[in-house]
């Protein structure tokens, strides 16, 4: 092992972990220690965990006990079987929006907010507890490192970066915890033609031992490396995220770089669900830190087949998501992957995919750009950006309140700062946005 990490694990982190009050160092160790266990010691880890946080549930939330209560549950308890569990309602993102502080525990009021980018079209806001927040990052840290790319390796992230200009206080901080962890981030969504180059010429400067980025801004690089005949440093390995991973992304993406390519999945809702097997192309859950179910259209469980997902996070306490449905779909297996992890796997992610909207420069921006924008917009119910022509761009907005002109100015100023002043740029605000034919909501259209 490498000094810095090994130095990093063993002694800064446990240290730190003391000062700061924050047990990340022990999670991690816990985490890891998970992964010796057989899979029936997980299953019955996952449970015991699973009926702590129903019974919290359902004393502390309130709209957990009247829905229960609703569906003819008295007493959470006699939920003894993951079959009955599946009985359970399902909770949607307009459960959360319509009843925000019911869902939020009596007993934890001082909690970390965030809000989700919104790939359905519709941001929205959870709460989670500071101890959940910190397992989170100690369950990321495990899948990244069974894939090379754990807590201390020299890592270039290829990742989108916060929205508006970062104050000095703010990069300063930012720029000590990246060197803390010992990695480099690079800023994709003001990735195009003309500057790839430059990303390039900093990845050969960091030559990074582990490359995490997002999907389409490292396949684009990909294909410019490749069809230029650029030479450029080989990372020991390369974490996709963000978006679902294609073979021919793979296949290029591996071509290009010269090392494996290897999948997560993960949402801001509750960060890492999965990561690859580094074995096997299938996912590893993590199912000591969550329960993900697939369900049919009628809400039944499907295996070895396409389903919406179900997540519940078993340790957030602040707010508990419990069968929430966060709009992605998988296909989950009951078999157990032949390697030595004994976490269950997911054999793919089958979720949605945002369109890429396009300049006359042909730069390629990114759709997950949008839903990063618009989530720093309250009054932003949801939304619509629609590409029709080459040089323009229309922004369909439904508000909650009526957006100000410093609001309306900022969400220019952002997106012609990624388009480079290159697209027209249209404002409406409507009052609904039609779904598809499929009943589905696109976020970003680019019909050229």
């Amino acid at each position: 092992m490498k000094l810095y990490p090994q130095l990093l694990r063993g002694v800064v982190l446990p240290f730190m972990s003391k000062v700061k009050g924050k047990p990340l160092s022990g999670y991690v160790t816990e985490y890891s220690r998970n992964l010796k266990k057989s899979p029936e010691a997980l299953q019955q880890l996952q449970w015991q965990a699973l009926t702590r946080l129903l019974d919290h549930a359902f004393e502390q939330c309130p709209f957990y006990r009247e829905r229960w209560q609703n569906a003819g549950i008295d007493d959470i308890r006699t939920v003894d079987s993951m079959q009955q569990f599946r009985q359970l309602p399902i909770l949607t993102k307009d459960d959360i929006r319509q009843n925000y502080q019911q869902l939020r525990a009596t007993n934890f009021p001082h909690n970390i907010i965030k809000s989700t980018g919104g790939s359905t079209g519709q941001p929205l806001t959870i709460e989670l507890n500071h101890d959940s927040n910190t397992r989170r990052e100690a369950v990321m840290w495990r899948g990244y490192n069974w894939l090379g790319a754990g807590l201390g390796e020299r890592t270039l992230y290829l990742w989108g970066a916060g929205i508006g200009k970062a104050s000095l206080a703010r990069r300063c901080k930012e720029n000590l915890y990246h060197w803390f962890y010992n990695r480099k981030m690079l800023n994709s969504f003001s990735m195009s033609p003309a500057n790839l180059h430059e990303y390039i010429d900093q990845i050969n400067a960091y030559r990074p031992d582990a490359l995490v980025a997002y999907v389409n801004p490292l396949y684009e690089l990909a294909l410019h490396l490749l069809q230029n005949k650029i030479k450029i440093h080989s990372p020991g390995t390369i974490l996709t995220g963000a978006e679902p991973l294609y073979e021919y992304q793979r296949t290029a993406i591996e071509q290009a770089f010269s090392c494996q390519v290897y999948n997560t999945y993960g949402c801001r809702e509750v960060m890492l669900i999965a990561a690859e097997c580094k074995e096997h192309k299938q996912l590893h859950i993590n199912s000591d830190h969550l329960l993900v179910e697939t369900v049919n259209e009628a809400g039944l469980p499907v295996f070895g087949e396409s389903g919406d997902i179900l997540l519940t996070d078993l340790f957030n306490y602040g707010m508990p998501l419990i069968r929430y449905q966060n709009g992605d779909r998988a296909t989950l297996h009951n078999n157990l992957c032949k390697c030595t992890n004994p976490l269950p796997v997911m054999s793919s992610v089958d979720g949605r995919k945002l369109d890429v909207i396009k300049t006359p420069s042909g730069k390629l921006i990114p759709g997950e750009l949008f839903p990063h924008l618009f989530k720093e917009f309250p009054g932003i119910y949801k939304f619509q950006v629609r590409q029709s022509k080459l040089d323009a761009l229309t922004i369909n907005i439904v508000e909650k309140r009526p957006l100000n002109a410093s609001e309306r100015a900022a969400i220019t100023s952002e997106i012609n700062r990624y388009s480079q002043g290159e697209l027209t740029l249209t404002i409406n605000i409507v009052d609904d946005i039609p779904l598809t034919a499929a009943g589905k909501h696109r976020v970003t259209v680019c019909e050229v």
